[in-house]
């Protein structure tokens, strides 16, 4: 680990294991409910460990239930990252306090790092190690420019978990309340006061900025601002600029909510209709899905995996053919909605969702689903199924009504869901039905059409009648 030594400030020495109830993680919330979730879900309860939530957003009761546990504190305060983490460092019970983005995961031994520090009476502050969780090669060069930064000129910023021991802050006057650049400020403030400990642990930031606003157009756009910041240029004109949407074209998102083939629970109807467990025929619709969809036109292609911990299998069985993320939620509406969200927040504009079930299903229903939302920003489209739900649903915003109060694996679904449309001011449009493969009927139908689904009508040929065989229905 490196460091940077200036000590002004005179901190009492302490080379003990940090004591009960002497960290606090103080978390800046701003409309990132599902972020934080999965943030607090990757930080096990520590008895030496409080955390403050301060949400500078409306009131949301989701909030309040993902708060519930004993050790984390909500507050509220008005928005602007600084206030909002000067308000819980007031709150903070630890003498040391780590500022954390709720999009930045902590690794697994954080806390060692910080019994490291305070070990040296020297030691003010300290940074986490900066990664992106990006496979791209962009990620690894602006990593790269972040380390030269940090051992070069000291200077570390918000996303790579910024910690300090409770008395410099205060005496440092915590952080400015800027609409831009607060955390470059302190740690400019902070370096001067006394030695910073950078260590060597990675936490994990999430790239969906750079994914959303090109690589190479954030990195300059960010080079640019701390050049202007450090020239005396103020934070608010900055923050005019910052906010400035940037001009690039939309971006299409299509994504396949998918059950991974090896569990038995996937398509019951149709495997207890046929008899036994035909994981095969599950892959086989799967597959041939993606096919199907694959060459839809410049829209990037996803499967959200379920069971969540199944993307490694999932990956193993689709390799690089598209990008993988968990589903998260108890309900089918809560998986959905989650996911719509996650890419809407990674920077797409366009979102259309299909099941992993359509082998045969024209890609033309997609393309035109998509061609639907691009003329209409307040769009929902939707392609029909015979059963009365739908198999394709598509957005440009995230509607959350959309998928609570539904009653799932009815024949009211697409009613009902055109009833909240209409509440909620969405213009609908839909594309031609066609049928997702639920009985051992929709798989006939599946296999009297000539198109497509090549693996669907192989697994058929295979196992003789099974295919055929009355449903009872």
């Amino acid at each position: 680990m490196s460091r940077a030594s200036a000590p002004r400030l005179r901190v009492l020495a302490d080379n003990r294991s940090v004591a009960s109830h002497e960290l606090s993680i103080v978390i800046p919330v701003l409309d990132d409910t599902e972020l934080l979730r999965q943030l607090l879900t990757s930080i096990p309860a520590d008895p030496r460990v409080d955390i403050v939530v301060v949400n500078g957003g409306a009131p949301e009761d989701r909030l309040n239930a993902i708060c519930g546990r004993p050790d984390v504190q909500l507050l509220t305060s008005a928005p602007g990252r600084g206030r909002q983490m000067n308000a819980g460092a007031s709150a903070a019970a630890g003498r040391w306090i780590v500022f954390l983005h709720a999009d930045t995961r902590l690794p697994p031994r954080w806390s060692d790092e910080i019994r490291r520090a305070s070990a040296d009476p020297a030691v003010v502050g300290g940074s986490f190690r900066f990664r992106l969780d990006s496979a791209a090669w962009q990620a690894r060069l602006i990593e790269r420019a972040v380390e030269r930064r940090v051992r070069w000129l000291h200077l570390a910023y918000g996303d790579q978990a910024l910690f300090v021991r409770r008395d410099v802050f205060d005496a440092l006057g915590g952080y400015r309340e800027w609409p831009l650049m607060e955390d470059v400020d302190f740690v400019r403030r902070l370096r001067r006061a006394g030695t910073l400990y950078h260590s060597t642990q990675p936490v994990l930031t999430s790239a969906r900025r750079w994914e959303r606003d090109g690589w190479w157009r954030r990195s300059a756009k960010n080079m640019m601002l701390q050049s202007l910041f450090f020239a005396g240029v103020s934070p608010e004109q900055l923050a005019t600029w910052y906010s400035r949407p940037p001009r690039r074209s939309m971006r299409d998102a299509l994504v396949v909510m998918a059950r991974v083939p090896s569990d038995e629970r996937g398509k019951s109807r149709l495997t207890r209709d046929l008899g036994g467990d035909h994981g095969e025929l599950r892959r086989a619709l799967l597959l041939d899905t993606l096919d199907a969809v694959r060459d839809v036109a410049d829209a990037d292609l996803f499967v959200a995996c379920e069971p969540a911990g199944s993307i490694a299998e999932m990956r193993g069985l689709l390799g690089n053919g598209a990008r993988m993320f968990p589903q998260e939620g108890d309900t089918l509406g809560d998986r959905m909605r989650n996911a719509f969200g996650h890419l809407f927040a990674a920077g797409y504009s366009t979102v259309v969702m299909i099941g992993s079930d359509i082998p045969s299903l024209p890609a033309a229903h997609v393309a035109q689903a998509f061609q639907y939302l691009r003329d209409r920003p307040d769009g929902l489209v939707i392609g029909p199924a015979a059963d009365g739900g739908y198999y394709l649903i598509g957005l440009r915003r995230l509607c959350p009504a959309l998928f609570t109060s539904i009653a799932w694996s009815t024949a009211d679904v697409l009613a009902a869901t055109a009833s909240v449309a209409e509440k909620s001011g969405l213009a609908l449009s839909l594309v031609p039905p066609w049928q997702d493969v639920d009985t051992v009927d929709d798989l006939r139908r599946v296999l009297r059409d000539p198109h497509g689904a090549t693996r669907t009508r192989a697994w058929a040929a295979a196992h003789g009648d099974l295919a055929v065989r009355d449903s009872g229905r």
